[in-house]
């Protein structure tokens, strides 16, 4: 029984958590035993076999109670915590409560001040949450990668991922695919490819996303070749590309002309248990109109509508209507456009403008103003392309009044002409050699903060050429100008020129501003190109 009592006690005892358990244990242990040895000591004066007889009893009862007391009061003690117990656990928890908090705060304060362009400010929450340990995930430093990346800060980008990596924080694949994308959307292929180099060499593994942005960076060129390669090296790292993967070498296809690449990769993707999405179908139709295959871009948009589960959009239909514009075929232009209205989608300024410009092509002027006139009609607002190819195409066919007549009306609709709408419509009036009126679209040009080009100069300079008498001054002293502005000018521009000075007096003043030939006739350079690479 001595055993027992002691099994049961001392384990009890080692899981207690303070000493003042342990002590007020001990007390109540010692309580039981001096009432215990009070009650023998009392029997001890009792006869001696009755005596004997009752403390043998009292001792083994009393043992026996002890036993069952002992227990349940560890238990007791055991699980009702003591007062130091019950302040510390919520103490603990209000604390991990406080630093989520926090840690949300910041998160959504860094975002936003990213997101407003306030990179100094989203940089500066995010050093003191760092000093105030306060955990933080990967979201709010790629905030801010985000937005230096958007303004082409791209040094600055990539030094903030050094400083990311320092704090603690290693970047993730969202972090490299941010500079990718942007080096893509600069144009800058080769850096987004340099940049994909340096996530491996940093033990980030890419993943779909990383692979297929430097696919279109490729595919934006038109490299084919070097958007294969990518495909080859996604696969060989057991990458799983998706069908933005192949959509990009179709589209790098397309932007070469190569309609039988297109459809092969089209069908690649399709082999692979890729579902082709109405992205990859408008690849396709556009890879075909810009290799001006009419019929076979027409099969394809056949196969797109016939697909239960892609539905042609209004850039699938611009592609079809830009492929019968581009060889000048105004009715199946107007046929693709009733089509694409009466699958009930709305037009746009740009599938207008493409059949505008198809009918101006092939000399069907009536027809270009209809579509025109319902384009106002059905409240969409050209942008100025829609009402410089109009005009370009009447002044084209020396319809002054109507070119005018647009050009006002693009005016009135609160759409800024640019410097090629007022060469289109100066062009006509130089031919007549109307100086004056071209003057006078110079000077509203200059009122409205636009700069001359090479192809407003030329429209000018004909003017003069074509004016009677001609204008020789004028011409001389406007290219003087134009050329001490930094504009460089073209052989068009050379020509007109000869055309206005005659062709020793232009060759003297080449010569005298060090202009010698058209082939120094590149606009001025526009400074050096910044690189995304990493440093």
């Amino acid at each position: 029984m001595k055993c027992e009592m002691k099994t049961s006690i001392f384990p009890s005892m080692q899981q207690l958590k303070t000493t003042e358990d342990k002590l007020r244990l001990a007390l109540a242990i010692t309580a039981i035993a001096l009432i215990i040895l009070a009650v023998e000591q009392a029997l001890a004066g009792m006869g001696v076999e009755k005596a004997h007889s009752s403390r043998s009893l009292f001792v083994e009862t009393g043992v026996v109670v002890l036993g069952m007391l002992l227990p349940a009061l560890f238990l007791r003690l055991s699980k009702s915590p003591s007062k130091t117990q019950k302040d510390d656990e919520p103490s603990k928890v209000k604390d991990q409560s406080e630093k989520y908090d926090a840690a949300t705060q910041v998160r959504e304060a860094v975002v936003k001040a990213a997101r407003d362009g306030d990179d100094a400010r989203a940089q500066e929450l995010l050093q003191q949450a760092i000093e105030a340990k306060i955990p933080l995930d990967v979201m709010p430093f790629n905030a801010v990668i985000l937005s230096l990346a958007r303004k082409g800060a791209m040094r600055n980008a990539e030094d903030f991922l050094k400083k990311m990596r320092s704090s603690g924080m290693p970047p993730n694949a969202v972090s490299y695919n941010i500079l990718m994308d942007a080096c893509v959307k600069a144009d800058d292929a080769e850096a987004a490819e340099v940049w994909l180099d340096r996530m491996i060499t940093d033990g980030v593994s890419p993943n779909e996303v990383s692979f297929s942005t430097v696919m279109h960076g490729r595919a934006k060129r038109g490299q084919t070749k070097w958007a294969e390669e990518w495909l080859s090296k996604m696969l060989a790292l057991g990458v799983e590309p998706s069908i933005t993967s192949y959509n990009s070498l179709i589209y790098a296809c397309g932007r070469a002309g190569d309609v039988l690449g297109a459809e092969k990769w089209f069908r690649a993707a399709v082999d692979r248990g890729l579902v082709p999405r109405v992205t990859s179908f408008s690849a396709v139709v556009d890879a075909c109109a810009k290799a001006g295959d009419v019929p076979r871009a027409e099969a394809w948009m056949e196969k797109m509508i016939a697909q239960a589960d892609v539905e042609p959009n209004v850039i699938s239909f611009s592609a079809m209507i830009d492929a019968c514009a581009k060889i000048g075929d105004a009715k199946r232009a107007k046929n693709w456009h009733q089509r694409m209205v009466a699958h009930g989608i709305k037009p746009n300024a740009h599938s207008f403008s493409t059949v505008i410009n198809a009918c101006a092509k092939s000399g069907e002027l009536q027809a270009a103003w209809e579509q025109f006139e319902e384009m106002e009609s059905a409240g969409i607002t050209g942008d100025v392309v829609v009402y410089s190819n109009l005009v370009d195409a009447y002044g084209a066919a020396a319809e002054l009044e109507y070119a005018k007549d647009v050009f006002n009306r693009m005016k009135a609709r609160g759409v800024a002409p640019n410097v090629v709408a007022y060469a289109s419509l100066a062009r006509p009036f130089a031919h007549k050699g109307n100086w004056q009126e071209v003057e006078s679209l110079a000077a509203e040009m200059q009122a409205a903060g636009l700069k001359s080009n090479e192809y407003f100069l030329y429209a000018q300079l004909l003017s003069y050429a074509n004016a009677k008498p001609r204008q020789t001054e004028r011409a001389e002293k406007l290219f003087r100008k134009e050329a001490a502005a930094g504009l460089r000018p073209n052989a068009h521009v050379v020509t007109a020129l000869g055309r206005a000075l005659g062709r020793g007096k232009a060759a003297e003043v080449l010569r005298e501003l060090g202009l010698k030939s058209p082939e120094t006739s590149q606009r001025v350079l526009r400074g050096p190109k910044r690189s995304c690479k990493p440093e």
